[in-house]
């Protein structure tokens, strides 16, 4: 679906298929944590025909991500402003957002995945789950939502000797093969890394809860006790 709609937009000229694929990103990481925390390890975010906490996923993401780019623009604005070249400057952006990101996911990451569960715990008690083996779990995102970015990079790069235009799958009216077969490789790169995250934070909220239950705070219902078949490599 992903690559359909960059296709598309890219064949319609056509705008807006980056906020369509933002939608179908959270939507699988909502997916893939649900399947988790519903302790059967499939995907089921359904309840009586309802997706349990979907809106506030969606818009408690939006806002990490918005406050990780505003750290990013923001603090190299402030500090360096003119004194950087504009393609200087868009890297050392792009490089403290990928920092910045992965960062607070790993404090504050577990905020929206509480109300798949509907859980009502806010900003604070996510930042309480987060600050627990925060450099582990900053590493495990970087590894899933950045890592993925920088081999497209490098595809795109050594692509780049073979066909001038790599960054088209249309040109003169046909198919480039080669930005196709990159635009899949990416694509598929990227879901595996958004998945690979969501079971970290899915993961971390699930140990957390546990942690919280075996030591007599919460109620029962709020500790969600998966089936331990997924790896303790999360652990």
């Amino acid at each position: 679906m992903s690559c359909a709609i960059i296709v598309f937009s890219e064949y319609s000229g056509r705008t807006g298929g980056g906020s369509t694929q933002s939608f179908i990103a959270l939507y699988l990481g909502y997916y893939v944590q649900s399947g988790i925390l519903n302790g059967t390890g499939r995907g089921s975010p359904f309840n009586q025909g309802k997706m349990v906490g979907f809106g506030g996923y969606i818009w408690k993401n939006v806002l990490i991500l918005v406050a990780a780019m505003g750290i990013g623009i923001g603090v190299p604005l402030a500090l360096v402003g003119a004194s950087f070249s504009r393609e200087g400057l868009m890297f050392l952006c792009g490089a403290l957002v990928a920092i910045a990101y992965p960062l607070l996911l790993a404090l504050v990451g577990t905020w929206p995945t509480s109300g798949i569960v509907g859980s009502v715990s806010g900003l604070a008690d996510a930042f309480g789950r987060g600050r627990r083996g925060v450099v582990p779990t900053f590493l495990r995102l970087f590894a899933g939502l950045v890592l993925p970015f920088i081999v497209t990079l490098v595809l795109i790069t050594a692509a780049a000797s073979v066909s001038s235009e790599v960054d088209t799958v249309f040109q003169d009216g046909q198919i480039n093969l080669i930005a196709l077969v990159l635009l899949v490789v990416s694509q598929c790169l990227g879901i595996f890394g958004i998945c690979y995250a969501s079971i970290v934070l899915a993961r971390k909220f699930q140990i957390s809860e546990a942690s919280r239950f075996s030591k007599g705070e919460g109620h029962q219902g709020d500790a969600i006790l998966a089936t331990n078949e997924i790896s303790d490599i999360f652990r």
